[in-house]
């Protein structure tokens, strides 16, 4: 979803976004939230509450191990202070093992799909531990609900009916993570839009509402807070205006994404006001735990070894080791702002491995290796604005992990003053070399920490070259999961749907 795809950013988008709007407008927006450049590193980070660093930027594909299976998630979290708690929609983060699975990893429920992208009436859908293709395989279906109906019909109706049989003696955790608005652009039912961008929004949009209407039926609105957010910046059809950049780059239009709260919760104070800190998706893990009252913290055993620059490759975690939480609780900057500076969650931000946010000031190396970037600037009308590669060598992508460990494009990086320019117009590296000296070097001393759980930047540093131990991963054997997938649940094609490893009948 792109920043200028709602209406508090928008006045045209108001008309396909009307409920979004209103909830940001009675909450609080968050005018510098952060995630990563593109999905599937940004839904890890909000379920685990680390860095993209510490997990991988990497996209996960089915049958991944790219969340360490000893880190607890924060549905697990919620789970131990009592919540009762539900995943619908897009996965995406990893399920090598079945002890991947959300309903392993602390949701009581799940029903969505487990890939990056599928049309939105695909019939390969996931739920619980097991694929969904027809309305026979879909357990516990709710009357005039079908497996594949368009999804975003289908994963806001189960919300809906979800928050609708909620029994209101047990804290509740809903997590619902819309298809819409990814390619593709599948023609939405009903659309009263001029076009299927907008009508995908307003379809999501018109969920969104109907789950605040059951709240308040429930009487559950006055303790209840809502986080908006998307997991990266728009592309395609997406309009980030006037933040430069889209989905796939470094800039901010890539990563800093639309985000509010709401609800209830919020005191009538705050209704309809902005905070400026700097925020990153990992801070709902800690946020949400100290509102929840349980501990935040999730320290492995043994802390990791120290870093050494002359060793880049240096495997700090070894077998019994990995990432601490990085996210931290943001409830009182939210509620008191004019205690805390723009700093205070985080003095040093590191967004990607290229990129490090320090108060005011945004440090670009290079734009990620991955794919292409569009460095210009969209406009309100869809059109573009080019910028030079010659006048702009933060343009240049990073070296490939075989060439260089730290970031790098063998270009000057640049650096902007994100509260005087916003849309990033103005390289201001040059005046400030002293600056870029000092958060480059704390850049490259972040990086050596990386823990990227595909592999792609180099060996795993983990228990056999793994992410998660081998113990907790289980016996794998993808031909073996493919047959009873599709044996037990046909319909789908002939490639494995879901997990290989810990899957029945396969040990």
């Amino acid at each position: 979803m792109g920043w200028y795809d709602i209406g508090i950013h928008s006045p045209d988008a108001v008309a396909w976004t009307h409920n979004l709007t209103g909830l940001a407008n009675d909450g609080i927006e968050l005018t510098n939230h952060y995630t990563h450049w593109h999905c599937s590193p940004t839904r890890r980070s909000f379920l685990s509450g680390r860095l993209p660093l510490h997990h991988g930027e990497q996209l996960s594909g089915i049958a991944t191990d790219d969340i360490d299976l000893r880190m607890t998630l924060i549905p697990e979290k919620l789970k131990s202070a009592g919540y009762a708690t539900a995943w619908y929609g897009k996965g995406h983060t990893g399920y090598k093992s079945t002890q991947h699975l959300p309903v392993n990893k602390g949701f009581d429920h799940y029903f969505g799909y487990l890939p990056g992208s599928q049309s939105y009436t695909d019939n390969g859908r996931w739920q619980a531990e097991h694929p969904v293709h027809n309305d026979d395989q879909f357990e516990n279906k709710p009357s005039g609900v079908h497996a594949t109906e368009y999804s975003s019909n289908l994963y806001g109706e189960l919300a809906v009916r979800y928050v609708e049989n909620h029994n209101v003696s047990t804290p509740m955790f809903l997590y619902l993570a819309f298809q819409a608005v990814h390619t593709p652009y599948d023609p939405v039912p009903g659309n009263p839009c001029n076009n299927t961008y907008a009508g995908m929004l307003w379809d999501a949009d018109v969920y969104v509402g109907q789950i605040v209407s059951a709240l308040k039926e429930k009487e559950m609105w006055d303790n209840t807070v809502i986080v908006y957010t998307s997991d990266n910046g728009g592309v395609d059809l997406g309009n980030n205006y006037p933040l430069r950049g889209e989905k796939h780059s470094n800039w901010e239009g890539g990563m800093r994404t639309t985000t509010f709260v709401s609800g209830g919760l919020v005191p009538e104070n705050l209704r309809g006001t902005k905070n400026d800190v700097n925020f990153h998706i990992v801070d709902w893990y800690a946020t949400f735990c100290v509102l929840a009252g349980v501990s935040p913290a999730d320290d492995p055993p043994v802390a990791p070894l120290p870093t050494d620059p002359t060793q880049p490759f240096k495997n700090i975690y070894g077998n019994d080791s990995y990432p601490a939480v990085d996210g931290v609780d943001v409830w009182d900057i939210l509620m008191n702002r004019a205690s805390y500076n723009i700093s205070s969650a985080h003095p040093m931000l590191v967004l990607s491995k290229e990129v490090l946010i320090a108060g005011e000031y945004k440090l670009l190396v290079a734009q990620p290796y991955f794919s292409t970037q569009n460095n210009g600037w969209k406009q309100p009308n869809g059109t573009w604005t080019p910028s030079d590669d010659s006048e702009w060598p933060c343009n240049a992508q990073d070296l490939p992990p075989n060439q260089g460990f730290f970031p790098g494009s063998g270009k000057p990086p640049c650096l902007f003053n994100l509260r005087d320019d916003m849309g990033e117009h103005n390289n201001i590296a040059p005046q400030n070399p002293s600056i870029v000296n000092d958060l480059w070097a704390f850049l490259n001393s972040s990086v050596l920490t990386v823990r990227d759980c595909s592999g792609w930047t180099g060996p795993i540093p983990g228990p056999d070259n793994q992410c998660s131990p081998p113990s907790m991963i289980g016996p794998c054997n993808d031909a073996c999961a493919t047959k009873y997938y599709n044996t037990k649940y046909p319909g789908g094609g002939n490639g494995n749907p879901g997990p290989e490893c810990s899957v029945p009948t396969c040990n």
